[in-house]
């Protein structure tokens, strides 16, 4: 038995180590060191390591620091010094259109009729067992007859690389019931060859569902397949939030995967503005094909947001309005016409109903995103945003309206960004074209010198106050950010239009803190700070060191998604 002194003492001591031990932060579930993690907070400060517990942040700092959270059980990522970023938010995507181009044959690059027969060709050859050949990617004109050679009797449809046009050759268009005497629909054309009067397989805008609806219907397994091809791409590329431009059925898929602990994807998804909103899947849900949309038409979709509650995975909040075509059609909608043939383009709306749209939307609490290229169509949106502001008390959570694309701008719309808070919502891989000094493509001959100049105005419109979203608009490119930032990154200077070039901060924050705000997740996504969710891209390098190079992905060594690694490069170990 101790002494009654030396007892008492190690019960003080005894209590003190209880204490200790009671005090001390329980150990975290995952620690990442020797990194150079971008914090993406107000002060853009950066630390080497932090720590998850669960699914959120608990701690940011020096490892020194991080390493004490250390446990038995604790997963350590060694960064071995390479860039440690909050996991990327693209801002703008087309999920099942992307999985689709996944499993179809990848025409990027394809500039010629041989080489169109060769990449499908080969790919039929090597997948026999397709009834139908789905793929796309291209940027050129090509018509029926350049696949024909090719496919004999199996049915093919490629979607064009910018998403506004689709080729189908003899074979779908049979199925589709397409002939010279089919109508075009509004907002669409069928091309047709001005000789013979036949139809080339071209189909521009709404036409391209006609031949769509001919495509096999998709089971769930087949959709819940192509989540999980989707789902895989983005960690490769990082992207672990995404703003999904879709249809309402899409989100019983979603939702089912949620409900079993199968989605790996935050999904902030926009329904077209359009009505008849469908409740079963069908083959070709793209573009919208109709663009009436009343009051009934709103109480679907009011339905629609009540039977998917905001969860941490998955919102419905937002509606995306379709106002006019592409440069490259002579569809998107000008101010002046264009500087190679008469014409203005075309809108799908008048200001009137676009107003009257708008403030519907707006008085209910939704978010709007609007598709606008040209000058005119961005005018019109941003007066449509004014419109609503005036007549309706603001929603409850504010107004984070967005419009997406802008590749013509009139300078004197420019300020109206930041005056309405209306978010510009960019995908600066589509202006790869503004860094050619030699000014070789469409657009420059399309509008002329000064108003291609005014394109995509990102840096202007920052300057003024107004906030960026950066994505992809995948299929149409890579949810890879790496050329995307490339080019924003090393922006061609085009007197006398304001430089646009972005440094590389600004161009991360539009894909995280900034990224996050324009979905209304600033305080749970966006930023590695504590109490945030565990969203985490740990790449091949740091990024600040060595900034993308043109036409260079990205490498990812590893995606954190909600506190749990979910893609891991391979050869590429934890390194403890």
């Amino acid at each position: 038995m101790l002494p009654a002194k030396r007892a008492l003492g190690a019960g003080i001591g005894l209590a003190v180590a209880l204490g200790l031990m009671a005090a001390a932060p329980p150990s975290a579930d995952l620690i990442v060191v020797n990194g150079k993690v971008y914090t993406a907070d107000a002060s853009h400060k950066m630390v080497s390591a932090l720590a998850v517990r669960g699914n959120r942040i608990v701690a940011t700092g020096t490892d020194k620091e991080i390493e004490k959270l250390q446990g038995a059980k604790t997963r350590v990522i060694n960064a071995q010094g390479h860039s440690v970023l909050p996991g990327f938010i693209d801002s703008h995507v087309h999920m099942l259109a992307g999985a689709e181009g996944l499993e179809g044959p990848n025409l990027s690059g394809v500039r010629n009729a041989a080489q169109l027969q060769k990449v499908v060709g080969e790919f039929i050859a090597a997948h026999p067992e397709l009834t139908w050949i789905r793929g796309g990617g291209f940027y050129a004109d090509f018509t029926r007859h350049d696949l024909d050679p090719m496919t004999g009797d199996k049915p093919v449809l490629l979607m064009a690389g910018d998403g506004h046009s689709m080729l189908a050759n003899t074979k779908a268009m049979k199925l589709a019931g397409i002939t010279k005497d089919t109508p075009s629909p509004a907002g669409g054309e069928i091309a047709h060859d001005p000789v013979t009067g036949e139809p080339t397989g071209v189909f521009l805008e709404t036409a391209q569902s006609l031949v769509q609806r001919a495509l096999p219907v998709q089971t769930t397994a087949d959709l819940e397949r192509m989540v999980r091809e989707a789902t895989d791409e983005a960690h490769k590329a990082g992207v672990t939030t995404i703003v999904n431009v879709g249809h309402p059925p899409e989100l019983a898929i979603y939702d089912g995967m949620r409900r079993r602990g199968e989605l790996k994807l935050r999904i902030h998804n926009a329904l077209w503005l359009t009505p008849g909103s469908p409740t079963e899947f069908r083959p070709g849900l793209g573009f919208p094909d109709v663009f009436t949309f009343s009051e009934q038409d709103a109480d679907v979709f009011e339905g629609i947001r009540r039977t998917y509650p905001d969860n941490e995975l998955m919102t419905v909040n937002m509606v995306k309005i379709m106002m006019d075509g592409v440069i490259e059609s002579h569809t998107a909608a000008m101010l002046k016409p264009y500087a190679d043939e008469p014409g203005v383009g075309e809108t799908n709306y008048t200001p009137a109903e676009l107003n009257r749209a708008i403030s519907m939307m707006d008085r209910r609490g939704w978010q709007i995103m609007t598709h606008a290229l040209g000058d005119r169509a961005v005018r019109m949106a941003l007066d449509g945003y004014q419109v609503a502001e005036t007549a309706n008390p603001a929603p409850a959570r504010g107004r984070r309206h967005k419009i997406e694309h802008m590749e013509s701008v009139d300078p004197a719309d420019i300020p109206r960004f930041a005056a309405l808070g209306v978010i510009a919502s960019f995908q600066t891989a589509h202006a790869g074209g503004m860094n050619d000094p030699q000014h070789r493509g469409q657009r420059w001959r399309y509008l002329g010198y000064e108003r291609s100049a005014w394109g995509f105005p990102w840096k202007s419109i920052k300057d003024a106050g107004g906030r960026l979203a950066l994505g992809s608009d995948w299929p149409v490119v890579s949810l890879n950010p790496g050329y995307a930032m490339s080019v924003a990154l090393n922006r061609l200077e085009n007197k006398p239009i304001p430089d646009q070039k972005l440094t590389l901060t600004e161009i991360l924050d539009g894909y995280t803190r900034d990224g996050a705000y324009t979905i209304f997740e600033d305080k749970r996504l966006g930023s590695l700070e504590v109490g945030k969710l565990a969203d985490v891209v740990i790449l091949a390098d740091d990024i600040f060191a060595k900034p993308p190079s043109s036409g260079a992905d990205l490498v990812v060594d590893q995606t954190i998604f909600d506190g749990q690694v979910v893609y891991r490069r391979d050869g590429v170990a934890d390194r403890k």
